[in-house]
Order: C-alpha cells, then sequence, then structure tokens
C-alpha cells in the first residue's frame, strides 16, 4: 500500500502551527526567564512574633461584614520578604484559612507550626522571581496561605514565595514544607 500524498491545506495548517510554536518560544520565551527583569524583592522585616490573625492575611476569606481592621493585638502584618540577612529560622509557621465544607458558613484560620531541616524550604524561598515580560499566562486565582520564619526568640519575618512568569507561586516551597515534620496544628480563630 502506497501512503497518500498529504494535502496542502493540512500541510499549510501544520506549518502554520509548528511556525506558532517556534514564534512563542524563541520570541516570546513562554516560559518566564528565571530572575532576568523581575523586580527584586526586599528583605523581610523583623517583628516580635507572627500573627495568621493579621487583617490584611485573613480578610481576603472573609465575608465584607466580618472583616476586621487592625487592632493591637492584631496589626497589619508587613510585606512578605526575602530572608534577611542574620535572621536564622528554627521553625515555619503557615497560615490555613479553610471555610468549613459543613454547613458552608463560617470559616477556620490554623496555624501550622513545621519543625526539622529548614536548609531546604530557606533554598526554595531564595529562589529569583522569575522574569515575567513577554509571557502569555493563562488566568488562574491561587490562593497562597501566609508563611512565617520564626526564630529562636520567638521573631519572625513573614516570608515571600518565589514567582513563575505567571505569577503563580514556585512549587519548590510547597514541596520542602512538605518534607517537614508537622510539630502543631493549632486553630487560632474559628469565624461562625
Amino acid at each position: 500500500m502506497r501512503p497518500q500524498p498529504s494535502s496542502p491545506r493540512i500541510t499549510a495548517a501544520i506549518g502554520v502551527l509548528l511556525g506558532t510554536a517556534a514564534g512563542c518560544v524563541l520570541l516570546t520565551g513562554c516560559i518566564g526567564n528565571p530572575g532576568g527583569d523581575a523586580p527584586e524583592v526586599d528583605p523581610a522585616r523583623i517583628v516580635d512574633g507572627y500573627d495568621c490573625l493579621a487583617p490584611n492575611l485573613i480578610d481576603w476569606a472573609l465575608p465584607r461584614e466580618l472583616r476586621s481592621t487592625a487592632v493591637p493585638e492584631h496589626p497589619y502584618a508587613p510585606r512578605a520578604g526575602r530572608v534577611p540577612e542574620g535572621f536564622t529560622p528554627t521553625t515555619a509557621v503557615r497560615c490555613d484559612v479553610l471555610a468549613d465544607l459543613g454547613d458552608g458558613q463560617g470559616f477556620s484560620v490554623t496555624a501550622v507550626t513545621f519543625a526539622g531541616d529548614l536548609a531546604p524550604l530557606l533554598a526554595a524561598l531564595a529562589e529569583p522571581d522569575d522574569d515575567d515580560s513577554n509571557v502569555a499566562c493563562m488566568e488562574n486565582l491561587e490562593l497562597v496561605p501566609p508563611l512565617w520564619l520564626v526564630d529562636e526568640a520567638g521573631r519572625a519575618i513573614h516570608a515571600h514565595y518565589p514567582r513563575d512568569a505567571c505569577t503563580q507561586t514556585k512549587p519548590g516551597v510547597r514541596d520542602a514544607l512538605a518534607e517537614l515534620t508537622v510539630q502543631e496544628t493549632t486553630t487560632v480563630k474559628r469565624i461562625p
């Protein structure tokens, strides 16, 4: 059986597809450039302790009538940043905001404390953000739980998750947290 010659229309369509894909990779770099021209993230400000109830960290999840303003016991958290030089964390605390799946009406805020060798986590947090220029991205809503690093004295920083070219978090931080031991899980607030 002899192979049938392909029609000129199919050949042209395949050529256009291949040309478009090659152009995307060569001209726009459909994947981000690690580092590149991404804005530099400043070092995080060291505060007296972590706070999973800082209004700017949890209010996105709450109905408007339950949102709070900063009060002395729960001030706004500082902007997330890089681990500052000289700051040596001993634990990591992730602030999980969860919807109550039972009746769908409530929320809880849980502090999950991780312990163990933090070196892989610190390495993942030190990765640069990727350059976001010349990249076509799909619209994705990513809910990122706040992450605090806490030192032996109880001082803390609000840690920045490195981002890819589409401003999604890189997987390294999640992977490193998964390798750590959960030392404690505390529900710090339940909202009916």
